[in-house]
């Protein structure tokens, strides 16, 4: 009798505190769940929001654990014994800096079975500026022997395969992307676009690393009359105040809207409600959001710390450098394109998703890497080696 294939996905949340994560994680172990006919499951620790947010990952199974100490950190004694007890095949990791990636290390080491970790960012150089001491004691002491010993780290764009070799490993990289589903329909009525105003949407956590500060000196250099910005996301690191105190010295409170935090309905309908998404962020290893932005056909405007040169080469954006003067610029372009041309440019966009970045095959993509790395079948081209 065949045994069946069992894998286990390490993850910091099962929440929306998870941040991109909590989608991503989500739809991709679901996806490769979709692909094959082994066994996946989900470990992870317990936050305020699981209960809230569990019944999202259905059908999976999902095992929480207990925390304890900075959140940063999330040492979690369960964790080792809860691998040991389900005994995968494989382990997937994902993100760094916690104890999860000791565990993991220790638990492979004792199985000696494989682990691939996907770092989702957290090894481009903006990331590695932050906290740099910290990261670099974490580095010497357990994340830098996780990632070395891995049989496989997974980057989902071409400039995260750069920052991981960058960054000194020379582990087989999965290269696979990240992906959405496509909404059902995305078509605005003319009598919702003739009872708003224009508007641009940011939606993302509302943290230094994404830019608001630059978006709203770049919109206040522009000052279009018939245009708001709508800011949408959950506070991080206080920066709410300090995005809130600019827009007031710039005058802008009657033009700029604060949205909060958006999930499920609420947050499709910001899409769809929108004339073009921006998100000026300073370091993307994908940029999750920017594909749920194309998806909805939604044309999108970000820097090229973003790995999104394709809305360049598809029309379905702009791809900008870093600062508020190529921001600023970018705006007055979109700010002068006729609504109709902006929805064409959010269709190529739409049609760019369909191609490339739908969850079903990504899932599939995932799958091959995992069976590759059990030896099961040949190495898939997208897996890059030195």
């Amino acid at each position: 009798m065949k045994h069946q294939l069992s894998f286990v996905h390490v993850t910091p949340s099962v929440s929306r505190l998870g941040g991109g994560l909590f989608e991503s994680v989500r739809h991709l172990s679901k996806s490769v769940q979709a692909a094959g006919d082994g066994r996946l499951s989900i470990l992870a620790p317990r936050d305020r929001f699981t209960a809230t947010d569990l019944p999202h990952w259905a059908p999976l199974q999902v095992q929480t654990h207990t925390a304890f100490g900075p959140g940063a950190l999330a040492y979690s004694p369960g964790l080792r014994p809860m691998l040991t007890n389900s005994s995968p095949s494989l382990v997937h990791l994902h993100g760094l800096w916690r104890y999860s990636c000791l565990a993991v290390w220790r638990w492979a080491h004792s199985a000696k079975r494989p682990y691939i970790v996907s770092p989702h960012g957290m090894l481009e150089p903006w990331a590695l500026t932050q906290s740099r001491w910290k990261k670099r004691c974490a580095l010497r002491l357990f994340v830098g022997p996780c990632l070395r010993d891995a049989t496989c780290l997974r980057a989902t764009s071409p400039a995260e395969v750069a920052s991981i070799r960058r960054a000194g490993f020379k582990n087989p990289i999965a290269l696979v992307p990240n992906g959405v589903n496509l909404p059902a329909t995305v078509a605005q009525s003319e009598a919702s676009q003739t009872l708003r105003p224009a508007r641009a949407l940011f939606l993302s956590r509302i943290h230094p690393k994404k830019g608001l500060l630059n978006l709203i000196d770049a919109w206040a250099r522009v000052r279009p009359s018939n245009w708001e910005l709508c800011i949408a996301g959950p506070d991080q690191a206080n920066h709410l105040s300090a995005v809130s105190r600019l827009v007031h010295a710039h005058g802008l409170q009657h033009h700029v809207r604060f949205l909060g935090e958006l999930w499920g309905e609420a947050k499709t309908r910001a899409f769809l409600e929108s004339d073009f998404f921006v998100l000026p962020s300073f370091s993307e290893n994908f940029g999750l959001v920017i594909a749920e932005a194309l998806a909805h056909s939604v044309p999108v405007i970000t820097t090229q710390a973003t790995p999104w040169r394709e809305l360049r080469d598809h029309s379905c954006g702009w791809w900008i450098e870093l600062g508020v003067e190529p921001l600023a610029q970018a705006l007055q372009h979109a700010f002068a394109i006729p609504g109709a041309a902006l929805r064409e440019m959010g269709g190529r966009g739409r049609k760019l998703v369909d191609a490339k970045y739908r969850w079903e095959p990504i899932g599939r993509s995932m799958l091959e890497v995992y069976q590759w790395m059990l030896s099961h079948r040949d190495k898939p081209e997208y897996v890059l080696t030195l």
